[in-house]
């Protein structure tokens, strides 16, 4: 059910960039690329500048410059800087390129609508509102999108909801991971072969490019893609066709590709590890998804989304109390993931608060570390334990899911191969997805 909350605004203090030419470049909440490739918002000629070399972007505090990996640095005012607030007048330079920094003088609100969901995405900060409002914009469009954030922040879920709230709902929506597959099989995978292509391949496959015709393609850690692959990626995306290994014919594909990752890609381009052309042929809208530490105030919502997808909607107040006590100071390394797995299991447990402690141990900070000591009566209950919820956990995800991992992955916010390891242990049934 989709809800409505009180619109927020967000302050931010803008300005402007001007180049040696005179070209001014306002400065405003979505980052500004500089560098020399052609794809970067400010292009500059100069041999000494990377090709993506900076970015620049309004904050509440002034004007944020970052550098980007690049081979000769960013300075002001003599000062190398990897990330830096600009809150008066200052002169950057970049290679041999000099620009100027003029913060405007008065902060600029930006609108954060009503929104507090997207798809399955919850949220209602600040920053979670201005991605719902991005999100709601490039949904119905043709455009790529390049979904950035840290391990376990959500980005195959908001790539789902793109796919879902977009005019290609009704096709394929097929999910490439690109850390997982062996380097061997990577072109086979997105591309397809015919059979006989190579020893192995006793049948004619399509690849994922093919398989996610009218559909949505979701490539997740786009990073680890091989680099020999990339340029045959942009070619297929460039002329919306793809030839199958050991195939003669081209195929046209109607493909949106949605893509994530956790790398920073800039620092790759600059390294030679990552094509600058295919970065800014699917980074047409970028989506920044902010840690978990950083929407503090999300938590309860977050909680009680939760609760209800694992049918424990009752236990949302239980759990909020347990976190807010026991889990006050901790920053969650592992984002909504790891929120995701404490939850369920908490809510579990809820008809008896004092398991919670028993079984997740989350206070352990308070206690001594058990890692040492011979197996007690204590230690084996709680292993029972533990391994019942798993056991009881998976088979009712399966069951929920159909079976298909895919699916069961995005349930409970986790690594599909985190996902299979555990339907292997307890034996419960699976499909391909």
């Amino acid at each position: 059910m989709e809800t409505r909350a009180k619109v927020l605004h967000w302050f931010i203090r803008g300005g402007t960039l001007t180049t040696p030419s005179g070209t001014i470049y306002p400065i405003d909440v979505e980052p500004m690329v500089v560098g020399r490739s052609e794809g970067a918002d400010v292009v500059l000629e100069d041999s000494e500048v990377s090709g993506v070399h900076c970015e620049l972007r309004a904050v509440t505090e002034g004007i944020a410059v970052r550098d980007l990996g690049s081979t000769n640095g960013t300075f002001c005012s003599n000062v190398r800087i990897r990330e830096a607030v600009i809150t008066g007048g200052a002169e950057l330079t970049v290679g041999d390129t000099h620009l100027v920094i003029t913060p405007s003088g008065n902060k600029q609100r930006v609108e954060l609508g009503y929104s507090d969901r997207f798809g399955s995405i919850v949220g209602a900060s600040p920053k979670m509102r201005r991605v719902f409002s991005v999100l709601e914009k490039v949904a119905a469009t043709p455009l790529s999108v390049l979904v950035l954030g840290e391990t376990g922040t959500g980005k195959e879920g908001v790539a789902r909801a793109i796919h879902e709230a977009s005019p290609r709902r009704t096709g394929p929506f097929v999910v490439v991971d690109c850390g997982s597959i062996p380097q061997t099989l990577a072109e086979s995978i997105l591309f397809g072969h015919e059979k006989g292509a190579f020893t192995g391949a006793n049948e004619r496959r399509m690849g994922a490019l093919a398989e996610a015709h009218g559909g949505t393609l979701f490539l997740d850690e786009l990073g680890e893609l091989p680099i020999d692959l990339q340029p045959k990626l942009l070619r297929a995306l460039s002329e919306r066709q793809v030839k199958r290994i050991g195939g003669t014919a081209f195929d046209s594909i109607d493909v949106r590709v949605i893509a994530a990752t956790r790398r920073d890609l800039s620092t790759e381009m600059n390294a030679g590890r990552f094509r600058s052309d295919l970065f800014f042929r699917i980074a047409q809208v970028r989506i920044e998804l902010p840690p978990l530490r950083d929407r503090l105030t999300d938590l309860p919502m977050l909680i009680e989304d939760i609760c209800t997808r694992v049918h424990q909607a009752w236990a949302a107040p239980v759990v909020r109390n347990w976190i807010e006590r026991r889990m006050a100071s901790h920053d969650w390394p592992g984002n909504v993931r790891e929120l995701v797995n404490v939850v369920s299991v908490a809510a579990t447990l809820a008809q008896t608060p004092e398991a919670i402690d028993d079984v997740l141990l989350l206070a352990r900070d308070e206690q001594p570390a058990q890692s040492t000591q011979p197996a007690t009566a204590f230690s084996d209950a709680k292993r029972q334990a533990i391994e019942l919820f798993e056991r009881n956990y998976f088979n009712e995800l399966s069951r929920r899911a159909k079976g298909k991992v895919s699916e069961m992955a995005r349930q409970s916010g986790m690594e599909r191969h985190h996902v299979r390891a555990y339907l292997r242990k307890y034996g419960v049934d699976k499909t391909s997805g």
